[in-house]
């Protein structure tokens, strides 16, 4: 089979995503999208985001089932309001022959969506979405993630200390071969990812991916530019067939691609 994850930055490289995703499509099973935006309006662009980005990957992709989890609504990705419908959240996107046994929608931490979005998004709800699926062999389930992206510098704290630990628990409730994949919004040595690492394997590590984020991050060249934000684990006895982060210039992140039996 065969996953792809991809924090998609709200669509703003626009043709060459959806020209991503529709090259691979035929031959991916699963797709894991962060920072989705979608609208009931006419409105398409947004200050640079796609504001019907949901609909636009659904046309591309007639062949999947969607499940799409809005987790805020009325402002764009600098936090500014807007004063038409607008959500954002999490997407997966799982071939029509999959059998989906049963989904989930999960707020590790819940803010109250009444309230002004922060500018430094320190009030922004966290998500984690989950799917199980049953193949010939065995069953499977996979979760997409979207950690607190405050504060910036993407080290351990408090919160995230607690949000990484509430995410493993609803994970190793799982008796199924796990995938948890997505934007952890985390640094590769902090003791957040060695909680996660507990029972799973890191792909970024075993797989020695140099960097997660793309020449396309506003930080790219500059000391403050962080190499990781993106990773994928997986229960033990999933066998990887191959695991990559190509350097694509679709998103600020790049996408990681992974084949797995």
């Amino acid at each position: 089979m065969k996953l792809i994850s991809l924090n998609t930055w709200g669509g703003k490289i626009f043709e060459p995503l959806m020209d991503f995703i529709k090259n691979h499509s035929q031959d991916t099973d699963i797709f894991c999208f962060q920072e989705i935006y979608d609208t009931k309006s006419n409105i398409k662009t947004c200050r640079g985001i796609r504001a019907n980005l949901l609909s636009e990957i659904e046309n591309i992709l007639p062949n999947f089932q969607e499940f799409y989890f809005p987790t805020k609504s009325g402002f764009d990705d600098n936090a500014v309001p807007v004063d038409f419908d607008l959500t954002y959240g999490l997407a997966i996107f799982v071939k029509n022959d999959i059998k989906i046994i049963s989904k989930k929608d999960f707020f590790i931490f819940k803010n109250d969506d009444t309230q002004p979005l922060k500018k430094d998004f320190s009030n922004l709800s966290t998500p984690l979405q989950y799917i199980n699926f049953n193949t010939e062999s065995k069953n499977f389930s996979v979760f997409n993630f979207h950690g607190t992206p405050f504060p910036g510098n993407k080290l351990d704290t408090k919160r995230r200390l607690l949000e990484t630990e509430r995410v493993k628990q609803i994970v190793d409730a799982e008796n199924d071969s796990k995938i948890l994949i997505g934007d952890f919004n985390l640094l590769p040595h902090t003791e957040c990812i060695k909680i996660v690492e507990n029972n799973m394997k890191n792909l970024i590590k075993e797989f020695q991916i140099e960097l997660t984020r793309s020449s396309l991050s506003p930080f790219y060249g500059k000391p403050e530019f962080q190499k990781y934000a993106d990773y994928a684990f997986t229960s033990k006895d999933i066998q990887i067939k191959n695991f990559q982060v190509p350097h694509l210039e679709i998103s600020d992140h790049l996408p990681m691609i992974l084949e797995f039996s």
